[in-house]
């Protein structure tokens, strides 16, 4: 394999695709994907999604997904690998796999919307927790909330994909590849394995942990560059939150959604399902159903 030393990344020493996913090594991943997917989906849709029941998935799925696992789901590394791969000019043939899982993140977007960045990537879940402590359910709690900071979707939106064509221009031109280096997904690994290595993801976790206070869900929607395409696809999903013939246009939903994905004519790009706009309706109009 090509070395190439760069932001003090040393490439060669990097395992490829196929090393880091052997065939027995992704089976705990997918088990764990599929099942919450399935769960959350479930109850998501029979409307069993409460703000305790979310709260209790996750925590389950940063002490298992991001403790245990070490930070796995990880939608971010098959990107960080493309990136790698491009960068140092290498073999197609080692993305097989990494882009096979993408696929398969980017088709759930497609099909479901964000589940997946809602309850099953441990980052996600993370920021979700913290984000309650400023980001809450009751109306009057979140305008009571100190040092919150609203930004709009289309603010993040525009934010993400410059971060995101930075990266891929990094690689392409200069074969700097800066992701491995701040992904703060593995992070979850430093809290496992304790490697020098990881002190910079690790640190990239906690500022995004700090930052989750006052930002609903920073990473999410400012650089995750997973969450850009999932954001894109799940505009198009035909199974998403609408409103029924109940919905007496009071506009509670649309002051409590923290990504202002609330109203009528929303694509739903940014929605996590978080059930906030569910636990403010007062008329019960909300359903997730098809359009």
């Amino acid at each position: 394999m090509v070395v190439s030393h760069h932001m003090g990344i040393d490439i060669a020493s990097t395992p490829l695709p196929n090393e880091l996913l052997p065939l027995d090594s992704p089976a705990p991943m997918i088990l764990f994907w599929v099942i919450t997917f399935v769960f959350c989906t479930i109850l998501i849709n029979a409307k069993l999604m409460s703000k305790r029941v979310n709260t209790i998935i996750y925590l389950i799925t940063v002490f298992f997904g991001g403790i245990f696992l070490g930070g796995i789901p990880n939608a971010v590394m098959p990107i960080q690998y493309i990136l790698i791969i491009i960068g140092v000019r290498g073999e197609l043939i080692y993305l097989h796999l990494v882009i096979l899982i993408l696929s398969l993140l980017f088709f759930s977007s497609l099909v479901m919307g964000r589940i997946f960045c809602g309850y099953i990537c441990p980052l996600g879940t993370l920021q979700e927790l913290i984000s309650k402590i400023n980001f809450k359910s009751n109306l009057k709690e979140s305008k009571e909330a100190k040092y919150r900071i609203e930004v709009s979707s289309r603010f993040s939106s525009k934010i993400r994909w410059i971060f995101l064509s930075i990266l891929f221009l990094l690689a392409v031109v200069w074969s700097i590849i800066i992701l491995p280096e701040f992904n703060p997904l593995s992070g979850f690994l430093f809290l496992k394995t304790f490697a020098p290595t990881l002190i910079i993801p690790f640190i990239s976790l906690v500022i995004v942990c700090i930052t989750s206070i006052f930002i609903y869900r920073p990473f999410c929607r400012f650089l995750c560059p997973f969450g850009a395409g999932s954001s894109f696809l799940s505009r198009f999903t035909g199974i998403k939150y609408q409103r029924t013939e109940d919905c007496t246009e009071c506009g509670l939903c649309e002051k409590i959604c923290p990504t202002q994905e609330a109203a009528a004519d929303s694509k739903k790009g940014e929605c996590y399902f978080c059930n906030r706009c569910i636990e403010i309706c007062p008329n019960d109009a909300i359903k997730f159903d098809m359009i």
